[in-house]
């Protein structure tokens, strides 16, 4: 074990995570955060590379008498998802974390905190810093890890062919030992617009908010509502009210992976404002009496709005509220091997109005691979090929969980040791990087670890910093032992 007391750990790792979170890191840009991780390695003696993606990959020797301890590869992702409270102003492709320490709690002023996966970085950082007794180390930190997996989908194999271990920083338990993960679907559909002169009628804007959200791998079987699907319900409950009316923009959702906490709609009616908010209250009430203290702070509001020059015809409209009623989302199927864990879920992630096209984003997710083929299909058969073309964009295979690890053996050992209680050992229903390195080396023993972290993905994530230390502590014991 390293020789710091807790509070020395906790606070050495955020001296690692504070520069980190100071640089904004959206998936997809995040050359800055890469240059600055490439030279704080070189800094520490690495041998550094910083490939075409960003990736960068870091060698850390063997200290004196472990140089034949098979390489060990520690690995994380540098982007984050950059999500803001409502009415808080944040540019996430400028403007740094406010970090928030509140006793044992972590979080960011009004946005995301980007622990997920800032803290694993922090660290590995901290553990390669101050491990005297280890074998060779290879740090891997990735980019676009939150949207596409890019960064693991364009990594070298070569720089996994040659380590015997893998160490992912990157889930959500301090206390969990994940073994296996999910794979995942990219895909959605895309409509072209047809558009209508705007008619008589008063302009308003729908919005549903203050839903929960959450991650829609870890989150998918909590419950919660989806804000598009809650607001194509309203709109067809509008209709259901003898209400004319068009609709000229709908907009929801932030990302692939997030369940949708907001949408919003704008659409010009023959209606007055005050039957049109007799009719959210009647939505609001239904949906009380459906979700109840899952959902306790859900809003529907109804606000006058200025005249678009053009709104959806009624027939596109109307493949559109099919299409929404009839996508598949939240869990589908529960592992019969463990009935506690989801093996088949989707999640319907944004919807956004452009000048010419409406947009859905879609993430199914899997444990079994053949059921994302399933899902696949799925996609294609809800394209109608008039209104409606289907996109797939990639697909993300499964994590099998290996049943001989000697890594898992190891540090479940070392774990109840320094701990006093035996360590979760799990497959989950999220994606992990672990897939893709799989797929590229299914020799390398692999497990995947972290500190507890609530709420990612949204503006309530939260960091348990107790939790940092026994993290710490694991991987630096686990590293002398081998």
């Amino acid at each position: 074990m390293l020789a710091f007391t807790d509070e020395e750990i906790i606070e050495g790792v955020l001296a690692e995570f504070q520069p980190i979170a100071n640089i904004p890191r959206p998936s997809g840009h995040e050359k800055a955060v890469s240059d600055y991780l490439k030279g704080l390695f070189e800094s520490m003696g690495c041998q550094v590379v910083q490939d075409a993606s960003n990736n960068i990959i870091a060698d850390m020797a063997a200290s004196a008498g472990k140089e034949n301890v098979p390489l060990t590869i520690m690995q994380a992702h540098m982007d984050m998802v950059c999500v803001a409270e409502e009415g808080v102003e944040y540019d996430k492709f400028n403007d740094a974390i406010k970090l928030v320490r509140n006793g044992n709690f972590l979080t960011a002023d009004g946005t995301s905190l980007g622990a997920d996966d800032g803290i694993g970085i922090a660290t590995i950082v901290f553990v390669m810093k101050n491990q005297k007794e280890h074998g060779p180390i290879r740090a891997i930190i990735t980019v676009d890890e939150e949207t596409g997996m890019s960064g693991a989908i364009n990594l070298d194999e070569k720089w996994l062919k040659d380590a015997k271990y893998l160490l992912n920083c990157d889930s959500e338990d301090y206390d969990l030992l994940t073994v296996g993960s999910a794979g995942h679907l990219d895909a959605g559909w895309h409509g072209n617009i047809q558009w209508l002169d705007t008619p008589k009628g008063e302009a308003y804007t729908l919005t549903v908010s203050g839903l929960k959200g959450g991650h829609s791998g870890t989150e998918i079987n909590s419950g919660v509502a989806n804000a598009i699907k809650v607001l194509n319900h309203w709109l067809g409950t509008i209709d259901l009210n003898n209400v004319k009316f068009w609709l000229a923009d709908i907009n929801g959702g932030k990302a692939r992976n997030v369940i949708p906490s907001k949408a919003s709609a704008t659409i010009v009616a023959r209606s007055s404002l005050e039957n049109l908010q007799r009719i959210s209250r009647t939505c609001a009430k239904l949906f009380a009496e459906s979700y109840g203290d899952l959902e306790p702070n859900a809003k529907f509001t109804v606000t006058p709005a200025a005249m678009p020059a053009k709104v959806f015809t009624r027939g596109f409209y109307n493949s559109l509220e099919t299409l929404i009623l009839d996508i598949p989302n939240g869990a589908m199927k529960m592992s019969e091997l463990n009935p506690a864990l989801v093996q088949t879920s989707a999640n319907l992630g944004m919807i956004t109005t452009t000048e010419d096209k409406v947009e859905l984003v879609y993430m199914p997710r899997s444990t079994v691979d053949s059921d994302l083929d399933v899902m696949k299909g799925i996609v294609e058969n809800l394209a109608d090929g008039k209104n409606w073309q289907a996109e797939i964009e990639g697909t993300s295979p499964g994590w099998a969980e290996r049943k001989d690890s000697e890594l898992a053996k190891l540090m479940t050992g070392i774990f109840e040791k320094q701990n006093n209680k035996p360590m979760r050992v799990a497959t989950i229903h999220a994606g992990l990087e672990c897939s893709w390195h799989f797929k590229k080396n299914p020799d390398l023993d692999m497990v995947s670890i972290g500190t507890n972290n609530k709420d990612i993905h949204s503006p309530a994530e939260t960091l348990e910093l107790d939790t940092i230390p026994p993290q710490v502590q694991l991987i630096a014991e686990t590293l002398a032992a081998m």
